[in-house]
């Protein structure tokens, strides 16, 4: 497709609408995944995992498509290159960079835990830690990292930059991330409303048994640092973000016993709840060394555009 003269930046209402739209597009087809997945699972016998399995299958199979079609029919934009949605062919460096990354921050935030006595190790199970890795990274990858960070970091972030500064993008896109649950929360309403029988038991702005102003802390600190790998100044940003995503949540999980339907076989023991809190504190640090390495890749650009260029005699 031709991104030439059709491909003119939009207004700040219509990025604005954009970015909306992608949003949109992330919860409804995550919440669509979810009552299909349900749906299907009442009726076949199917052990845990079934449903968290056919949600990683069904997203992405509703999600990736409808925003490339945004990008590509809608607003006339390429998704790679100058312009792009921060995806390119050269992303193993970005990707790995995001992990590095995410390993690191959970090295230094985690590692003097353990040192301080702060957590202890009370098991530790190495085949289930390796089936919990490979299963948990492809769910993870597949319902969570890769169609919010294209949908909301690559399609909505990118799109707004496009008319609106990198702070009103970044403010608009961590708000939306924090609220994903929204539009879900609305479609329930709606059938409550329309089916008799069905009921809508309050309107939960976080997962069931989360406490919302927690579970709204980490969104908010989590989309910052997601934020700034994505404006990391290599080919492929948007795998860095996806890297990290994968990264924390993956660590995060092995540390905390894993989910409810797989086991890490990692069990911990925490000295006081408040060390919990450190699950703040690794996006944290994570954040701020995407700042520092996007500054240094910065300044080694501009040091090579200086060497490169004319000299005087």
């Amino acid at each position: 497709m031709n991104d030439g003269p059709d491909a003119a930046a939009p207004t700040r209402r219509g990025a604005l609408a954009r970015a909306l739209i992608g949003w949109a597009v992330l919860t409804l087809g995550v919440q669509f995944s979810i009552t299909i997945a349900q749906l299907i699972r009442a009726r076949v016998a199917a052990g845990p995992a079934f449903v968290p399995v056919l949600q990683a299958v069904l997203t992405p199979m509703i999600v990736v498509p409808a925003i490339v079609i945004l990008r590509r029919r809608l607003d006339r934009r390429p998704l790679r290159g100058a312009g792009g949605i921060g995806l390119a062919r050269r992303w193993p460096a970005a990707a790995g960079t995001g992990a590095a990354v995410g390993l690191g921050a959970g090295a230094l935030v985690w590692a003097p835990a353990f040192w301080a006595g702060w957590i202890r190790l009370d098991h530790f199970d190495p085949t289930a830690l390796i089936t919990f890795l490979a299963v948990n990274t492809i769910v993870l990858l597949l319902y969570e990292a890769l169609p919010e960070e294209l949908a909301l970091r690559g399609y909505g972030w990118s799109t707004m930059r496009e008319a609106w500064s990198p702070l009103a993008a970044t403010a608009t896109i961590t708000v939306l991330f924090c609220f994903n649950m929204v539009p879900g929360n609305l479609i329930r309403a709606a059938v409550s409303v329309l089916l008799p029988g069905v009921e809508m038991t309050g309107f939960p702005l976080a997962p069931s048994g989360a406490d919302p102003i927690v579970y709204l802390t980490q969104m908010l600190i989590f989309g910052l640092a997601l934020i700034a790998a994505r404006r990391l100044p290599l080919p492929g940003a948007l795998t860095a973000a996806i890297a990290f995503h994968v990264t924390v949540l993956t660590i995060n999980r092995v540390l905390l016993g894993g989910l409810r339907w797989i086991d890490s076989g990692v069990r911990t023991g925490l000295a006081a709840p408040e060390v919990a809190a450190l699950t703040l504190v690794y996006p944290v640090v994570g954040g701020v060394l995407f700042i520092l390495i996007r500054r240094w890749l910065e300044r080694r650009t501009e040091i090579r555009a200086g060497a490169s260029g004319p000299t005087e005699r």
